[in-house]
């Protein structure tokens, strides 16, 4: 019985998958996933730009650190409502990293100097120094995008 409903099964005609639909559809959903990071990526900028601020001081900096030889370790630090916090500066997201990249930072933001530091207002142990979006923010979600509605498009005039 089980082996005739199987071959039964298999008889049926239906429509059946073709490979570069199927491809088209991954491309489409992979540009949607794209599109939607790149969306949390400007939310998490534009919260940045509303963060008050402080004075603080950049601890260390170096072109390398233990995690990577290619990004700078810039360290800063500040005090908020009498508790002082340390922290490490974040790279942006995507950042295209080139020679230069570490070493721009490093003269950027030298051990010593007196910097602006934005804190969230909920999480004062969270802070930037480069508050609002990156060059490049818009292009995540630009790509993306493009990509998802170029693949739907494919797929509807197929």
């Amino acid at each position: 019985m089980f082996l005739k409903n199987i071959t039964y099964f298999n008889s049926i005609e239906g429509p059946s998958l073709n490979p570069y639909s199927v491809t088209l559809a991954l491309f489409t959903l992979s540009g949607l996933g794209v599109a939607i990071w790149g969306l949390t990526i400007i939310a998490r900028g534009r919260k940045t730009s509303r963060w008050p601020s402080v004075d603080g001081v950049i601890e260390q900096s170096l072109p390398t650190s233990a995690e990577s030889d290619v990004l700078p370790k810039i360290v800063f630090s500040y005090t908020v409502a009498g508790r002082q916090y340390h922290c490490n500066l974040a790279m942006p997201d995507g950042a295209g990293v080139t020679p230069d990249f570490a070493e721009n930072y490093v003269k950027k933001y030298p051990q010593g100097i007196e910097v602006r530091v934005y804190y969230n207002p909920k999480q004062p142990g969270q802070a930037t120094l480069e508050p609002g979006l990156g060059r490049g923010d818009w292009l995540i979600f630009a790509l993306g995008a493009v990509s998802s509605l170029l693949g739907t498009l494919i797929l509807l005039l197929r």
